[in-house]
């Protein structure tokens, strides 16, 4: 995994960093976030979370799967990638009030959730946006690198988090970079590269996102917990999909002559390089970040 950490902030879990509904709106109830790391407070020191402010969930998960409108090819999962989502969300406590799902979205749509999570989201929640979908479609048709940073650096919560599942997914992580807000971003893919979703009819064994796949498997996957602290932060969860993307793309995906062939075609060589695909990490909040709920 290529990881650019920029917070100011040396942690020692470095080496271990390297990630269908209908729409629901409304008022979400609050919860709190478990977090083991944060020391009690005492007498000299304010609560973190104090009780007239607790910590909330906040959650947009958003697919596009038919692109008939734009005349782009249709990748037809029937919006797995979303459920598989949403179900490792659901398994660490959120609340279905809490997420926002878009099975097919355009700039409005996109402008629309972004101003809910800054209506909604204040400094101690924690924000959550998963995108999976062409990256032509994200760069011509959505223009998220004009419209997202602006917004997304709008959302007050110091803990965001971006992961981008689709072909050049870096490049739309990247846009964030200069955020000086807390954040972390996950890109399926490094911004040259091109990811890979199953369809049924091809008769491979996933179906849908590989990437998407893994990291949410590794969400609630015990096993992924690489520093035996009993909990599987975002940053852990990365950097287990990553290892089992780049075992099924180059095991099982590449054993397909055809499918090869596809990607000879558009002038690139992947089976050629070991590390193929780069799962891309840039990780400004400094300390592991667990998304389960208590």
């Amino acid at each position: 995994m290529k990881i650019k950490i920029r917070s100011l902030i040396i942690i020692t879990i470095l080496t271990t960093l390297l990630f269908s509904a209908c729409d629901t709106k409304g008022n979400p109830a609050q919860v709190v976030l478990e977090n083991d790391s944060i020391t009690p407070p005492t007498d000299e020191s304010a609560p973190i979370n104090p009780p007239d402010n607790p910590v909330e969930v906040w959650a947009v998960l958003a697919a596009k799967d038919d692109y008939s409108d734009v005349g782009m090819t249709d990748m037809l999962v029937e919006y797995i990638d979303l459920k598989r989502v949403r179900d490792a969300l659901i398994s660490l406590g959120w609340d279905m009030e809490k997420m926002h799902f878009l099975k097919g979205f355009d700039p409005m749509d996109l402008q629309a959730e972004l101003d809910w999570l800054q209506e909604n989201a204040d400094e101690n929640d924690l924000v959550f946006f998963y995108v999976t979908a062409h990256g032509t479609y994200l760069r011509n048709h959505i223009l998220w690198n004009s419209i997202f940073p602006v917004e997304w650096a709008k959302i007050p919560s110091s803990n965001r988090v971006l992961v981008v599942d689709s072909c050049s997914a870096a490049e739309f992580t990247n846009s964030i970079n200069d955020d000086p807000n807390p954040h972390l971003s996950i890109a399926a893919v490094d911004a040259d590269e091109y990811g890979w979703k199953g369809l049924e009819e091809e008769g491979l064994p996933i179906v849908g996102g590989i990437f998407t796949f893994y990291f949410a498997e590794a969400l609630v996957d015990p096993l992924a917990d690489t520093n035996g602290d009993g909990l599987v932060s975002v940053q852990e969860a990365a950097l287990a999909a990553e290892g089992k993307q780049r075992k099924y793309m180059h095991e099982v995906v590449f054993s397909v002559p055809e499918f090869v062939e596809m990607y000879h075609g558009i002038g690139v060589e992947p089976e050629k390089d070991e590390t193929f695909p780069d799962v891309i990490v840039d990780d400004t909040i400094g300390e592991a970040l667990d998304l389960s709920i208590q």
